[in-house]
This record gives C-alpha cells, sequence and structure tokens, in this order.
C-alpha cells in the first residue's frame, strides 16, 4: 500500500512539472521567437526617389522577406499627380530583365520577367520632370501581379506600397 502511495504521488508530481513546464514553454514562445525561425514571407513594393534638380528618377523596387524564392514576372501600376510630374522616359536598365511600360495620365502601366529571376533592388525606373516636390512623396507603386521562377503566383504575400528619397 505504501508503494502504491508513493508511485500515485510520483506519478501526480511529475504530471504537475511536465503540465508547468508545457505551459511556460508555450508562454515564452509568445515572447521571443524560436532560434532559427523563419521569418514571415512577404513582399512590400517601394518606389525609390533620386532627385535631381528639375528633375527625378523614380526606381520600383521589392522589399523581400523570409523565403520567397526568385521572382520571374510582374506587373503593376505607377500613380502619380500629372499636373505636378511629367513623364519624360523610361530609365533603360541592362540586367537581363524584359520590360514594357506604357504611361498615360498620371499612370504607368509596367511589367517585367526573368528566365533568371528578376532584379527586386530595381524592376524599372522612370525619369519625370518636376513640378511640384511635394507629389514625390505621393506616387505609388501598386504591385498586382507577382510569380516566381517556378510560376507558383505569389501575390497574396504582397504588402501596401511605400515611397521613400534615395540618400
Amino acid at each position: 500500500m505504501k508503494h502504491s502511495i508513493v508511485r500515485t504521488a510520483r506519478a501526480a508530481g511529475a504530471a504537475l512539472i511536465f503540465a508547468l513546464s508545457a505551459q511556460s514553454c508555450r508562454d515564452a514562445g509568445t515572447l521571443v521567437p524560436a532560434a532559427g525561425a523563419l521569418a514571415p514571407r512577404s513582399i512590400t513594393s517601394r518606389v525609390v526617389v533620386v532627385p535631381a534638380g528639375g528633375a527625378a528618377v523614380l526606381t520600383l523596387v521589392l522589399d523581400v522577406r523570409g523565403d520567397v524564392g526568385r521572382i520571374g514576372s510582374f506587373t503593376g501600376r505607377i500613380r502619380f499627380d500629372p499636373a505636378a510630374l511629367l513623364y519624360e522616359s523610361e530609365v533603360a536598365l541592362s540586367d537581363g530583365t524584359m520590360r514594357a511600360s506604357n504611361p498615360g495620365e498620371g499612370v504607368i502601366r509596367v511589367a517585367g520577367a526573368s528566365l533568371s529571376g528578376v532584379d527586386v533592388t530595381q524592376l524599372a525606373a522612370f525619369r519625370f520632370k518636376v513640378l511640384n516636390a511635394a507629389a514625390l512623396s505621393a506616387v505609388q507603386f501598386d504591385l498586382e501581379e507577382v510569380h516566381e521562377l517556378t510560376h507558383a503566383n505569389l501575390s497574396a504575400l504582397v504588402q501596401r506600397t511605400g515611397t521613400s528619397r534615395a540618400p
């Protein structure tokens, strides 16, 4: 009988220790990510603005986080105030990506594709005449479609666009 009580007490103590340690592990996991945990996957489209006197070059870039893979193709639209920014030309980039752009009133539709992967630090670039520099901060790049080299659709990973000035 004495051994039965000791075994029961030990089992209850072990169960209590297990429950407490499991609870503390679960709580700790929400406070500090596990070492080596992968960053959440996301793609954020941005416009980098480099002003030069009365002109500016707007470069479309992607901020890619986590294990997204190599980008194979993209389509999107740049939106800008046509009363403040006058589109002049596309800037030629020699990185092996095929690009097409279609400028219109306050919008440029742009697409690109590459068999070896698009350079996310310069999807495309455009030169503008600047009539009102304040309008540069309102330029938006809406990424509409983006695919990985394996043709996987990555559109669900796309976050809101941002605009920044280069140093």
